[in-house]
């Protein structure tokens, strides 16, 4: 490697930390509106500078060296900082708060975020919103990049390595609409997510134990909030979290099985020591309040 310069540049950080996370040149060439050879010339500008390689060189293949790796974090967090400290700068000159950027996982988005994401733009209308809805395992993977601020999501255990916080907590009921009579409940058959989710086989377990067999089914829907519409509906009994069913007052009623039903635990997941941005603390202390 040639001589080291210890100057470095955060633009050729960027670009190879892009490169790394969108996964090529070309792909961060596009994200950074540049070519792929500005890109190129910044990551071996990099290497230079560092007097380290970052990446092993083979063509049509990008890998990176072991101190690559380490680059690659280290940068992320730096570049976070960097953006935490011009936007700091910003907010002191404007009284703007910068802008609020998470994800979280569908039915909490559907069933709890809009009303308490109105009240937050109605308030600070100058923030820039950008609220994305994915699965567990790929809102971890945003907040571990820093492409997010933080994730919201159910803490199933699986949480080590993260700055977490409880949003709330409650329990999964059996619920029926409220038209359906007492004496036909037990005539319904059961509206349950997908057979292999973890609340699925719990229910089915705890079901069997008590009465000798699992419940009918009638339908299986991947989605709590379509499970709830169609419970509303009177097409039988759903089982999904108690902050499905809140939203909808005089909508349901709870079914009593006599069955130990699990409880759940909202998290909100930041890295480890990131201080939250004004806009992130605002928000989430809305939801704690729910």
């Amino acid at each position: 490697m040639s001589t080291k310069d210890d100057h470095l540049n955060l633009t050729n950080i960027k670009y190879f930390c892009d490169t790394v996370r969108l996964g090529g040149l070309s792909a961060a060439a596009r994200a950074n509106f540049v070519t792929q050879s500005a890109i190129s010339q910044g990551i071996s500008k990099l290497e230079k500078s560092l007097g380290i390689p970052l990446v092993a060189h083979h063509p049509n293949r990008f890998r990176l060296t072991p101190e690559g790796e380490i680059v690659f974090q280290e940068g992320i967090d730096l570049l976070k900082k960097a953006a935490e400290f011009k936007k700091n700068l910003f907010r002191e000159a404007t009284g703007c708060i910068g802008s609020l950027d998470f994800a979280c996982t569908y039915s909490f988005a559907l069933a709890v975020v809009p009303r308490f994401l109105k009240k937050f733009r109605e308030k600070h209308p100058e923030v820039k919103v950008n609220f994305l809805l994915d699965k567990n395992a790929n809102i971890k993977q945003m907040v571990k990049l820093g492409a997010i601020d933080f994730g919201i999501l159910p803490d199933e255990g699986d949480l080590e390595g993260f700055d977490k916080e409880e949003i709330c907590s409650g329990n999964f009921n059996l619920y029926a609409s409220r038209k359906i009579k007492d004496e036909d409940l037990h005539s319904l058959g059961f509206v349950l997510a997908a057979n292999d989710a973890k609340e699925t086989i719990l229910l089915k377990n705890l079901y069997k134990k008590k009465y000798g067999k699992e419940p009918t089914g009638i339908l299986e829907v991947n989605s709590w909030e379509v499970i709830a519409n169609l419970v509303a509906e009177g097409m039988g009994i759903g089982y999904f979290p108690d902050y499905i069913a809140e939203r909808r007052e005089n909508t349901f009623q709870i079914c009593d099985f006599g069955l130990e039903l699990q409880g759940y635990r909202i998290c909100s997941i930041s890295p480890i020591g990131m201080k939250l941005r004004k806009s992130s603390e605002i928000f989430l202390s809305y939801l704690r309040s729910k």
